[in-house]
């Protein structure tokens, strides 16, 4: 299992197969006659043809300049076990109430163009069975973002562990770093008092991933917005699922 240190910011890099649902959302550029593609944010695979991302990954893009990327772990390298598969996109349905000023309802469920054929590192992940806040669970954040603010991009796979905390301690925190935010239930927040271990651009639309009493991983978050990255006080916020998972399944069944 190829892990090492290495960050999202001051996490570790992922063992390759160890987040088979994670996609990277990329954006092709026309201009380039081999179609390749920059990643741009981060996804999660939920069944065989759906990716969840963030809103604001793919509101500003045409469905034609969409690329996802499944069970890829390292850019640089094509001799992993399992090749990556990169698909175009046919389909994107950004949240209806999606709001690019406070970035509420960020998120957004983007159709591959064929079926999705898992494999070792391509495996979908499960949507949350309830309502449950989470205080106090430790969430596994994952992506291909910047290891530190304005810092350098990973070619290889980042995770980190954050502790999920209530919405009403997360507006708390940001006072104490002198931020008035409105932190509604549609969010929920994750990090230390302290910052060091966070998520950074790159990350958001990315999963936040939380193992489940029965020891199945469901997706709890979808990376939305953060002041910095790991600064004290300012933890990260994402998209709360459980308050999606009706919307979610009404659009990919």
């Amino acid at each position: 299992m190829h892990c090492s240190e290495g960050r999202i910011v001051n996490g570790s890099r992922a063992c390759y197969g160890q987040f088979p649902w994670q996609v990277s959302v990329r954006r092709t550029s026309f201009l380039n006659i081999f179609g390749s593609s920059t990643h741009r944010c981060g996804g999660a695979l939920i069944n065989e043809y759906w990716v969840a991302t963030a809103g604001h990954c793919v509101d500003d893009l045409t469905v034609s300049q969409i690329r996802l990327r499944l069970g890829e772990w390292d850019f640089s390298s094509e001799s992993e076990p399992n090749p990556h598969l990169e698909l175009k996109a046919i389909k994107k349905i950004v949240h209806p109430k999606y709001n690019f000023f406070t970035y509420e309802n960020d998120l957004a469920l983007v159709r591959v163009e064929r079926r999705v054929r898992f494999a070792d590192n391509i495996i979908p992940i499960c949507l949350p069975g309830n309502d449950d806040l989470l205080i106090g669970e430790y969430g596994t954040v994952a992506g291909w973002g910047r290891l530190s603010e304005k810092g350098v991009l990973p070619s290889i796979l980042q995770n980190v562990q954050v502790p999920i905390v209530s919405n009403e301690q997360c507006k708390n925190m940001f006072l104490a770093a002198g931020r008035h935010e409105v932190i509604p239930p549609i969010f929920m927040c994750a990090g230390y008092e302290g910052g060091q271990k966070d998520s950074c651009q790159g990350d958001s639309g990315g999963p936040l991933v939380v193992k489940g009493k029965d020891d199945r991983w469901f997706l709890a978050g979808i990376i939305s917005w953060g002041i910095g990255c790991a600064e004290a006080n300012l933890p990260g916020v994402c998209t709360r699922i459980s308050q999606f998972r009706n919307w979610i399944l009404e659009n990919v069944t």
